[in-house]
């Protein structure tokens, strides 16, 4: 079991979800917070503080307890809700996963015999603070999707919202079963060629036309973005893994060797630092770059879902119009045929007007963010290189003097 609680020392990882999610829209009406949570073996809790002067709410202050699945519940009532199809659904936080950290963990407490001491406590709190960072990652994403629900003038004033704020109990969410998960991947297939399909519709607004070409376009490069920034932070991830290789190595020649024992050692202790102050760095750029274009990805995908909505409403449209021009020809049906056309175009029209607020918004969010994240990570990397140095320049010195 693992927890964490909200304190000073996670600032950066505060920064991290406010940056990526909030926008002007937020007036400070709605607080969402996560202040606590617990990793246990099966699941997440994430304990949940809300401060409210909304009408709509009961309770001007609050706390619940909720899973990952409750939040993927939450995120399956807005998308499927028709009165949002015109909004960007903000993109539901990833599932947590500690597998890879549990099975590592494992083995090497199972090697502990073959190493020493030192070497067996060190590798431990190195993966220790790995799961920590992960954990405490998983946490800043979902607490992200419900800062950007509670940002939302009119999301954060759904029903199911509010139930999953206010309600104290267990709101009995279970896990998707087979079926279920069998006919999302249908649903999934049946909407991507339904999107394919739409793909050739004659569009007259220029403005939908624009920014349809953008975000295919968008996607692409986000998705490649996202590739080399993983391999960027794998790579210097490695770099900390040599250097604590080499602290390992330069500690046991000291040993080994009594003529340059005081040489090798400070060596050791000199490569240790740097490892540490790695690290940092790779924990910085997955924050800052990493995870940033993952979340736009996945928000790139919520705005193509809004214009795939729109476009199936266009499409219904002009359905309905030849419709009613066969109920002409035909004498027949006449007023139905006219009241499910006006229905289709006060439904498109809705939907259009909707998604043009909700497209300059992203627009607007997405810049603000990226500005920051570029700042941000020019200033710490910066940083980083001004405490390589030093420590570099220490070492020498003190080599120096032996």
């Amino acid at each position: 079991v693992v927890s964490t609680q909200s304190t000073g020392e996670e600032e950066n990882t505060r920064e991290h979800a406010s940056t990526v999610s909030l926008n002007d829209e937020n007036d400070g009406r709605l607080s969402v917070s996560i202040t606590d949570a617990v990793s246990e073996l099966e699941t997440v809790k994430f304990t949940i503080q809300t401060k409210s002067a909304l009408p709509s709410f009961s309770q001007h202050q609050m706390s619940v307890i909720r899973c990952h699945e409750e939040f993927i519940w939450l995120h399956d009532m807005l998308s499927e809700n028709i009165e949002y199809a015109g909004y960007i659904i903000p993109p539901a936080p990833p599932k947590p996963d500690f597998e890879a950290a549990r099975d590592k963990l494992t083995r090497i407490t199972a090697a502990e015999s073959t190493m020493s001491e030192d070497e067996y406590k060190k590798l431990r709190k190195e993966l220790e603070s790995d799961y920590l960072a992960l954990f405490k990652k998983t946490v800043a994403m979902h607490e992200m999707y419900l800062m950007r629900i509670a940002a939302h003038s009119k999301l954060r004033e759904d029903s199911n919202f509010r139930v999953f704020l206010e309600y104290a109990k267990d709101l009995k969410v279970r896990s998707k079963n087979k079926k279920e998960l069998i006919g999302g991947f249908f649903k999934n297939m049946t909407k991507n060629v339904d999107e394919a399909l739409l793909s050739s519709q004659k569009d007259k607004d220029e403005f939908f036309i624009e920014r349809r070409t953008f975000l295919d376009d968008y996607h692409t490069r986000i998705r490649e973005t996202t590739r080399q920034t993983e391999q960027l932070s794998e790579s210097t991830n490695a770099l900390s893994v040599d250097y604590m290789q080499l602290a390992g190595g330069f500690a046991l020649l000291s040993v080994q060797d009594p003529q340059l024992q005081r040489f090798m050692a400070q060596c050791a202790i000199s490569f240790e630092v740097m490892q540490k102050l790695q690290k940092r760095v790779s924990t910085d750029e997955d924050l800052k770059f990493t995870d940033l274009f993952k979340y736009y990805q996945r928000e790139a995908d919520a705005a193509k879902s809004l214009l795939y909505r729109r476009g199936r409403a266009l499409a219904d449209k002009d359905i309905a119009e030849n419709k009613l021009e066969k109920a002409q020809e035909k004498f027949k049906d006449i007023p139905t045929a006219e009241a499910y056309l006006q229905d289709c175009k006060i439904r498109f029209e809705s939907i259009s007007e909707m998604a043009k607020t909700e497209l300059d918004t992203f627009k607007v969010r997405r810049l603000e963010t990226y500005r920051k994240h570029l700042v941000d990570m020019s200033e710490l990397q910066i940083r980083h290189s001004q405490s390589k140095v030093g420590e570099l320049s220490k070492g020498l010195e003190l080599l120096c003097d032996l």
